[in-house]
């Protein structure tokens, strides 16, 4: 999904399933998923410039490659038990390596990076730059921690944005998948690809409706009005599938000004 740290909305790209093609003996799994789908994305966005964010699970050779190979930049997680030489360089080589601290809305906030260190201690390992967050709750001392790995250089004047970058990758989680399950669209199970792989259809009717939804909340004022009159998704899906039981609609404006406001809305019922 595309998604921005100031941005609750979050785009759903097209999404690459995980599954054995025709030649491939091996069981495919979501690194090689992941290649392909990068792949695909260049191929259809030939011109966007693009940050890619992701878990611990790309932060390794391979996809790093891959992806600056397609033009891309990255920002991926790097969890310190999943790369001990890379936490052991920066320990014995590494002198004078500070926190720089700021305080906002009652958070502590620290962080400190390094350009330039080796991924691995393989000699064909890319060098990468490394960065480490804290984030303390003053009220409550409660300590958030999280460290990536990127091949921008991280500068006093750009690490912040690229930490909140880092930190908005829990939006494809939060904004996305847990709207899916819990907000009306009924993705909550997983029930592979199906029959002639009608899941997987299925799937991605639901997520482009979800796509469109999300277009409407970034850019139509009716829709957002609705929104923020019902609350919840669920709650506007329900409204809506009362109102199209009992009435035709003509278009979707006629339906977001019953939804608003059904008191005052003037419509005719057609005799035809």
């Amino acid at each position: 999904a595309v998604m921005h740290p100031e941005s609750r909305q979050v785009i759903p790209l097209m999404p690459e399933p995980i599954l054995n093609t025709d030649g491939d003996k091996k069981q495919d799994c979501e690194h090689k998923a992941t290649q392909r789908f990068l792949t695909k994305l260049r191929e259809d966005h030939p011109r966007l410039p693009l940050l890619i964010g992701g878990d611990g699970l790309f932060s390794d050779s391979t996809i790093i490659k891959h992806t600056l190979s397609l033009n891309m930049h990255y920002i991926f997680t790097c969890k310190p038990g999943d790369h001990t030489y890379l936490m052991t360089w920066l320990a014995d080589y590494t002198d004078d390596w500070p926190w720089i601290e700021h305080t906002d809305k009652g958070h502590l906030h620290r962080y400190r990076w390094r350009n330039g260190v080796p991924l691995s201690g393989q000699s064909t390992a890319p060098e990468v730059n490394f960065l480490e967050y804290e984030d303390v709750n003053i009220e409550t001392g409660r300590v958030y921690r999280n460290s990536w790995v990127t091949d921008l250089e991280v500068t006093r004047s750009n690490v912040w944005r690229l930490i909140r970058a880092g930190r908005c990758r829990w939006k494809i989680e939060n904004e996305c998948f847990n709207t899916l399950k819990n907000q009306g669209y009924k993705i909550e199970h997983n029930f592979g690809h199906g029959k002639k792989y009608l899941s997987q259809n299925m799937y991605l009717s639901t997520l482009l409706a979800f796509f469109l939804h999300q277009i409407l909340e970034l850019c139509d004022e009716a829709y957002q009005l609705c929104r923020k009159m019902y609350g919840s998704k669920r709650n506007l899906w329900e409204h809506i599938r009362q109102i199209t039981n009992m009435f035709i609609i003509p278009d979707w404006y006629w339906l977001f000004a019953w939804c608003l406001d059904p008191k005052h809305k003037e419509f005719t019922l057609d005799d035809s």
